[in-house]
């Protein structure tokens, strides 16, 4: 029986973060299918990686695999339709499963929108290897938990299956089936090539812009991977693939700030000699971890400060506020750590019912704010956003109570880039305006870029093909 997992590509592809690493989701799959049932030809397309739709339905049909299963999030959920539409008008009797963020939010517009035979629903190693063994015996699925299909006329939604609580347990993603090389690694870097992993799945947090559906599906919202079998990966692809710079993918390192210290003691004790690069919160962050984060290798540490205003913070539920962020930062930048701001514009949240967001002053404070850290040499380099309610998030039932989506809006998925475009239609913000804005941000953050020294210019034909890509739109 053949097998073929596709990472689907938007329609229209505005950012380059899609490009830049493997897609360890559909590979962690893959490996897990592999310790069940090792009787299949497994393919793997990154659909970020083919110039068009086209192709990709070209690959697909030329492999023309038995079972066909596409992993989209939001913005790619219109193009993973389209793919599916012209797949089935070659190959009408492939079983297709849909699965990730954007099927685990809308299972029945999946169903519905892609003629798909089932949608997987949350964490998707277990079941969708469940589903493959009961396909290649000719069984039925029906009863699988965490699983969603089209049953006469109505969708059938099943009992949610609970996460996987040993994440050890998952072998490491069949990166095998894809060649790595192909992805040049964030372009903040110290050597020419770095790769990515996870060393979690969740977050502890509940900002109100954040949509985790996957990993939110159940409790415990967050999970994490043993610093041995962290160490142990890390150790297998510089071995197999000569890697020497990674990025942790994980949403929040110093979630737990104990075993984040941990991580960094196995890292030390095996005397890994690396460089890597990691996301965290502005909470838990101590002189003990930033001493140990760079003695383990760690140089660069992605920080999320979203905005420069207290009130903001407090209303997105955003642990942080000037003073601690200002302090965190200090501490990181003591020891020698590059620091990366996360920033977003135009935030968005509810007081008792009543819709608060944040104006033009509120904004442009931000990026002072961001100025400001890098005066103080608090900040090297940050990132700009437009705030986006994506399904699943609560600020897009926010969005949707106080009717700030533009009708026609929902169902172009394609569209919804928080680096691009501006989804919510605010009281008193213009399209001018926010374009205004998305310009400032993007000046200082390249301006930082290239003064921080740490930019790759290996990452050069991806910006490129980002900027045409704009100029075509």
């Amino acid at each position: 029986m053949k097998v073929l997992l596709l990472n689907a590509p938007p329609l229209k592809r505005f950012g380059i973060v899609g490009q830049i690493y493997p897609p360890l989701g559909i590979l962690y799959l893959v490996s897990y299918l592999r310790i069940k049932n090792n009787n299949f030809e497994i393919k793997v397309i990154d659909g970020y990686h083919e110039k068009n739709t086209d192709e990709v339905v070209q690959k697909i049909t030329s492999f023309s695999p038995h079972i066909l299963g596409i992993s989209f999030t939001t913005q790619a959920a219109t193009g993973a339709y389209e793919v599916i539409r012209l797949v089935r008008q070659k190959l009408n009797e492939v079983f297709i499963v849909t699965g990730g963020p954007h099927p685990t939010i809308y299972p029945a517009e999946s169903l519905i929108k892609s003629k798909a035979d089932v949608v997987v629903m949350g964490e998707g190693e277990i079941t969708f290897s469940e589903l493959v063994n009961r396909l290649y015996k000719n069984s039925n699925y029906y009863d699988l938990e965490g699983i969603a299909y089209a049953k006469d006329i109505s969708v059938q939604i099943n009992k949610p299956r609970s996460l996987i609580k040993d994440l050890d347990s998952i072998p490491f993603p069949a990166r095998d089936l894809l060649d790595l090389r192909r992805y040049p690694g964030y372009h903040y870097k110290k050597t020419s090539w770095d790769t990515s992993y996870i060393s979690g799945r969740g977050c502890p947090y509940n900002c109100v812009y954040c949509s985790n559906p996957v990993w939110k599906f159940c409790k415990p919202w967050m999970r994490l991977r043993s610093p041995q079998n962290i160490a142990d990966e890390i150790e297998y692809l510089k071995t197999e693939y000569g890697v020497r710079e990674f990025y942790d993918q994980t949403d929040a390192f110093n979630g737990s700030a104990s075993w984040a210290k941990k991580v960094c003691d196995e890292f030390i004790r095996r005397g890994l000699g690396i460089y890597w690069k990691v996301q965290m919160t502005v909470e838990n962050i101590d002189e003990d971890l930033a001493q140990k984060m760079v003695q383990a290798g760690c140089w660069l540490g992605l920080i999320g400060i979203e905005t420069g205003n207290d009130a903001t913070a407090k209303g997105i539920l955003k642990k942080t506020s000037r003073v601690s962020a200002g302090k965190s930062l200090s501490i990181l930048k003591k020891y020698g750590m590059k620091t990366f701001a996360l920033l977003m514009a135009f935030n968005v949240w509810e007081e008792n019912g009543v819709l608060k967001y944040e104006d033009m002053n509120d904004t442009l404070n931000t990026l002072n704010f961001a100025k400001q850290l890098v005066r103080e040499k608090k900040v090297d380099i940050i990132s700009w956003s437009l705030t986006t309610p994506y399904p699943g998030s609560r600020l897009y039932e926010i969005a949707k109570r106080h009717q700030l989506i533009p009708g026609g809006s929902e169902g172009k998925w394609e569209l919804w880039d928080s680096s691009e475009n501006f989804i919510m239609k605010l009281p008193g913000i213009s399209k001018k305006d926010w374009h205004f804005i998305k310009r400032k941000g993007k000046v200082l953050q390249a301006a930082l870029l290239f003064k921080s020294g740490t930019f790759n210019w290996y990452s050069i034909p991806i910006y490129l093909k980002k900027i045409w890509n704009v100029i075509r739109t």
